[in-house]
């Protein structure tokens, strides 16, 4: 076994890893919205999912996607699904999907590599506390009681992310 290229390799990573440590450094968060929301509830569904003193199965699923990328600034968006039902493939009593987007500054030139690394991992940090916020708000306001969502959700693949978007695109279509 050469250890030499061993070593080389670690040195490669560890210094990728610190510019990919001055790329997080150097980010300036300018703002945060609500970019679509759509919410549906079954009040009578609701209260016979809770009443049969089942535990409803709860799904918060969520994908990020870069939007916008340019030599300064990036633009990255998260799509978030939450249902609450009976059994999976049924059709949930409550379901919210909503969509966040982020305008994101940085040092130039911006890695679109890091951008994408950001975006997969450490973007839901950001993204997350305001989606648990929104979505226990808008069920307080639905008049039930509020979900309290756990830290993280699941994660789709880019794949199931576009399908989403798209599917979602073709339902605001088909309601006009």
């Amino acid at each position: 076994m050469d250890l030499t290229n061993t070593r080389k390799d670690r040195n490669i990573l560890s210094e990728n890893d610190g510019k990919y440590e001055d790329f997080i450094e150097g980010l300036t968060l300018v703002n945060i919205g609500l970019k679509s929301c759509s919410a549906t509830l079954d009040r009578v569904g609701l209260y016979e999912l809770y009443s049969d003193k089942k535990e409803p199965k709860r799904l918060f699923q969520g994908s990020y996607m870069v939007t916008k990328l340019a030599e300064t600034f990036f633009e990255a968006a998260g799509l978030f699904v939450v249902a609450f039902s009976e059994e999976r493939e049924s059709k949930p009593p409550l379901s919210v999907e909503c969509e966040f987007e982020a305008h994101i500054h940085g040092i130039e030139p911006i890695s679109k590599d890091f951008v994408e690394r950001f975006v997969a991992s450490e973007f839901q940090l950001i993204l997350v506390p305001y989606v648990r916020q929104f979505v226990s708000a808008l069920t307080a306001q639905m008049c039930i009681p509020p979900v309290v969502l756990p830290l993280s959700p699941k994660l789709h693949k880019k794949s199931e992310a576009k399908k989403l978007t798209s599917q979602k695109a073709s339902k605001s279509r088909a309601k006009r």
